[in-house]
């Protein structure tokens, strides 16, 4: 075999192999440019690239929201859960108060109306609440918040005691004068507790515990 045949054959197994490897990488760009064709044009590409960047970016928005409502959600809990506490702390000691002879009513009336008040005060804390983190509002609600806050015990409760106040004081005359100065120790120690657990007394009840 002569030398020229050698280089020929050498030639043709080159150009063949170019060929195979040009025909190989030619079909795998052609493959990959009909995969990109077929996910769709740069436009819509664009187009879903920023929605893809919107949709992140509202997630990071929602996350961070998340956290903040949990965050001012502890803090409700926390104070609404030690208010709790030291409500049942309080009731102990007034419900105890509650069961002196004169001065119980006069310490019932007192812790009944700041109960009341708190419990007003209670729905409108949960409704101010849900307002600001989660933007809603029932309108059933809002008339629950009217009927539990326009519960006024005290203009039941006083009319009670001053009737109660005026019948003893009626007794304490004469050979009962001398217990005078015992009902008013009693009222002055109910007075103390109720300051104590900084309970507010209603002035018209006040009128009556003098003798």
């Amino acid at each position: 075999m002569n030398k020229k045949l050698i280089i020929g054959i050498v030639a043709g197994v080159v150009v063949l192999l170019l060929l195979g490897v040009g025909g190989f990488f030619g079909y795998k760009m052609y493959t990959e440019l009909a995969e990109f064709k077929a996910v769709g044009s740069l436009k819509e590409m664009r187009q879903f690239s920023q929605e893809n960047f919107d949709l992140k970016k509202q997630n990071k928005e929602v996350t961070k929201r998340m956290a903040d409502i949990e965050k001012q959600f502890a803090i409700f809990r926390k104070k609404a859960i030690a208010n709790a506490e030291a409500r049942a702390e309080r009731k102990v000691a007034t419900a105890s108060a509650s069961f002196m002879p004169l001065s119980g009513t006069y310490v019932l009336a007192a812790a009944s109306t700041q109960e009341q008040l708190e419990n007003c005060q209670d729905i409108q804390e949960l409704i101010k609440f849900e307002a600001e983190n989660f933007e809603t509002s029932d309108p059933s609600v809002v008339m629950q918040q009217d009927k539990i806050c326009g519960t006024y015990i005290e203009r039941k409760l006083i009319p009670l005691f001053k009737y109660q106040m005026l019948r003893v004081r009626a007794s304490m005359t004469g050979s009962l004068g001398h217990l005078r100065p015992d009902a008013e120790k009693k009222f002055e120690d109910a007075r103390r507790l109720l300051e104590r657990w900084e309970v507010p007394v209603d002035p018209e009840l006040e009128k009556y515990i003098r003798f």
